[in-house]
């Protein structure tokens, strides 16, 4: 039963250091990078999104 939560306990730290990996860029005007990327307004906020490679995520702000 300990090896079950040390596990768990491990694929929680992958999760966190992949968020930190894959953070959003806070810029003050975003563009695409890429033909996949797409340009999203939410709430206001412009965001440019891209499924196939995360890292090509922006925020504007």
């Amino acid at each position: 039963m300990t090896l079950r939560r040390e596990e768990s306990h491990i694929v929680t730290n992958k999760k966190k250091n992949r968020l930190i990996i894959n953070t959003m860029k806070v810029r003050v005007s975003v563009k695409k990078r890429s033909p996949e990327c797409k340009v999203v307004r939410r709430k206001g906020i412009v965001y440019v999104i891209n499924k196939k490679n995360p890292k090509f995520k922006q925020r504007q702000g």
